[in-house]
């Protein structure tokens, strides 16, 4: 698949047009500029000063004014940069548009205070209260807001790059489409919060939660979100390349179609979550839970799987061309008609499967346990399925030519009580493979050469061209070293 961004610079001049000019450089200052910002010279009276309650609320209804009527000779506009506003409240106060680049805010209350498209680069509102707050387009940039409460706060388009985030409580905010590339939220809580299409480009997410929070297109790549919690969070078409996922809990979230290229999902929890056509190529998904997850489509190609949990779950068409799989788990799962091309795994579970129709030539499954699978129509030309257990499965139909069946040491390519009706044996190697009790009398291309070469009883129903051999001699076991 094919990804299209918007080029960084591009970014940087869109979300600059419109801020206030202390807080914004020139248009045409590039993304990169955008996340290191310069403070702009500072001519407040009150720079690096504290101001009086009495001055501060009259600074304020003077802002107030300026905003209902600028060419109000008696309201000017807030200048506040570098202000050392602590522990002051200004709840409901309307700042809009006013000049906080620098402020210390720290420990302030500003529930219910309008910020909306005011310059507060650098600003610190360490352990701040802004709930209920309006940030909408506010310059936020490299802002500290380590611990600061913003539930329910709208920031909706506001620029957040590199901020920092830490242990902020953001539960039931809106950032839809703000900027937060490079930010901090470690341990930070989201849950319930719309970040829907936010750019969170190199932000580090580690162990935050975001429980039921909407993510919607959102750009999390290259991300660190390491042991971060986003059960039932929706994750649709989000974009989490090279994401650092691992120990994530993603119970029940929603990442269809999202792209999830290379990323890192070692030991990840994604217990029944939805992957439907989600792109997964190269990711690492060794040790992670996949239980009942549903991966219909899903392009696995490359992946690593190892040691995996996919029991039960729903890999209806999923492309897994080159994947890893050595001991994962498919019991009870659907790949019906998924693609395994040059697939590679050891001691692979398919037992109870559903591979009706899956497409799995040149692949290598030694060892796999395929008891009891539904193998109907699935196509094995040219695969290594040495040492693998294929009891009492329905093979009716199945492709396995030049499927190599062989034997090794003690143990056998077993395909006892098996039924091949219909299937092709072409060329297949069958060196002492286990066809004790099963249906042979139908299959294509077995030459009596090949079954010379096998293992049979009474109980194996054999083409009426064919004569049963004799039985296989016992192996001997070697001596131990």
């Amino acid at each position: 698949m094919t990804h299209f961004f918007v080029p960084a610079a591009f970014v940087g001049i869109i979300f600059l047009v419109g801020l206030p000019a202390s807080g914004a450089g020139p248009a045409g200052t590039s993304a990169s500029h955008a996340t290191s910002p310069e403070l702009s010279i500072c001519k407040s009276p009150y720079k690096k000063k504290s101001v009086p309650a009495k001055i501060l609320q009259a600074l304020v209804r003077s802002h107030e004014q300026w905003m209902e009527y600028r060419d109000n000779p008696e309201a000017k506009r807030a200048e506040l940069c570098q202000a050392d506003l602590s522990r002051t409240a200004l709840e409901g106060a309307n700042l809009e548009r006013a000049d906080l680049e620098g402020a210390v805010l720290r420990q302030t209350k500003l529930s219910q205070v309008n910020l909306s498209q005011a310059s507060l680069a650098r600003a610190d509102f360490t352990k701040s209260v802004l709930i209920d707050s309006n940030l909408s387009g506010a310059d936020l940039r490299h802002a500290r807001l380590t611990g600061a409460n913003l539930s329910r706060a709208v920031g909706d388009e506001a620029a957040l790059f590199g901020a920092a985030l830490i242990d902020a409580k953001l539960n039931g905010s809106s950032f839809e489409r703000a900027q937060l590339q490079g930010a901090d939220l470690t341990s930070a809580d989201l849950t319930g919060s719309n970040f829907a299409e936010a750019y969170l480009y190199g932000a580090t997410l580690k162990g935050a939660v975001l429980v039921n929070a909407d993510l919607t297109s959102a750009d999390l790549r290259r991300t660190i979100l390491t042991n971060a919690n986003f059960y039932r969070a929706n994750l649709q078409g989000t974009l989490l390349d090279r994401a650092q996922a691992e120990a994530a809990r993603l119970i029940e979230a929603d990442l269809e179609s999202a792209y999830l290229d290379e990323t890192n999902l070692r030991n990840a929890n994604l217990k029944k979550a939805i992957l439907r056509g989600a792109d997964l190529r190269y990711a690492d998904l060794t040790g992670a839970d996949l239980h009942d997850a549903d991966l219909e489509g899903a392009n696995l190609e490359e992946a690593a799987l190892v040691k995996v949990d996919l029991h039960s779950a729903n890999l209806r068409m999923a492309i897994l061309y080159h994947a890893v799989l050595d001991e994962a788990d498919f019991l009870d799962a659907n790949l019906n008609r998924a693609v395994l091309i040059g697939a590679k795994g050891l001691r692979v579970n398919f037992m109870n499967g559903d591979l009706n129709e899956l497409y799995a030539p040149k692949s290598s499954l030694t060892h796999a346990q395929f008891n009891r699978a539904n193998l109907e129509s699935s196509n094995f030309v040219g695969a290594d399925l040495r040492w693998s257990n294929f009891s009492h499965a329905d093979m009716t139909h199945a492709n396995l030519q030049e499927t190599n069946l062989q034997e090794a040491n003690l143990q056998h390519a077993s395909l006892a009580g098996a039924d091949l009706s219909g299937a092709r044996l072409d060329s297949a190697n069958l060196h002492r493979t286990n066809f004790k009790g099963a249906m042979l009398s139908s299959v294509i291309g077995l030459m009596q050469t090949q079954l010379n070469a096998a293992c049979v009883d009474d109980k194996t129903t054999l083409p009426p061209d064919l004569s049963r051999p004799a039985p296989c001699s016992p192996v001997k076991k070697r001596a131990k070293p």
